[in-house]
């Protein structure tokens, strides 16, 4: 077994599961995923899809531990991108925050408006009252 195929036995070690389980799992008979664990299977895209789907482990994941020269940092560049992603996002929370607070303010000064236009209206109509033009 090379060291780049090793990842998949330890994947399967840390989840308890045996290389029938995991075969289960993958839907592949237990011989196809002991070659893939032994490193006498290439890492097939079927394969892997089956492996990432019965195990939960990312594609990136999988290619990073098998082809370290090809995708070496791919996984921290994926976590930079992540973080960067998360910053963006609380950027846009904070600023959506501000906004609905500041719309809110509008609101109730629109409230008030209405009230005072509302209170003026009243006047106006208690003045062109016939009654009132009397006294």
């Amino acid at each position: 077994m090379t060291a780049e195929y090793s990842f998949f036995k330890k994947i399967r070690e840390e989840m308890h599961l045996t290389q029938n389980e995991l075969a289960d799992r993958m839907g592949v008979v237990r011989g196809s995923y002991v070659n893939l664990e032994n490193g006498k299977t290439k890492v097939v895209t079927e394969s892997v899809l089956s492996f990432c789907r019965a195990t939960g482990v990312s594609l990136l994941e999988v290619m990073e531990a098998c082809y370290p020269q090809y995708c070496g940092g791919l996984l921290k560049e994926d976590a930079r991108y992540k973080e960067l992603l998360n910053q963006m996002r609380d950027e846009y929370e904070q600023r959506l925050d501000a906004k609905n607070v500041e719309i809110k303010n509008l609101r109730e000064k629109n409230d008030l408006l209405l009230q005072t236009a509302n209170a003026q209206q009243k006047v106006i109509e208690f003045y062109e009252r016939p009654s009132a033009k009397n006294d």
